[in-house]
């Protein structure tokens, strides 16, 4: 049963909106994680790791796409 409380067209707006940055990323970035360290903490989401799967991760929190160089 649907939440009646939840708005889905505000909810998929929501998700459309998210910036989505392709960042370059190499070996010594890794383990990743988003926000990067080297981004102040403050004004970010939550700091999570992000699984590389076919030289790509997503971060489910900014959209940000990373991708591994060879």
């Amino acid at each position: 049963m649907d939440n009646p409380r939840v708005d889905k067209d505000a909810t998929e707006k929501g998700s459309e909106q998210k910036e989505q940055k392709a960042i370059e990323i190499t070996s010594d970035d890794l383990p990743l994680s988003c926000p990067m360290p080297d981004v102040t903490l403050w004004s970010q989401h939550p700091r999570v790791y992000i699984p590389i799967k076919d030289n790509q991760g997503h971060c489910p929190y900014c959209g940000n796409k990373f991708i591994l160089k060879s």
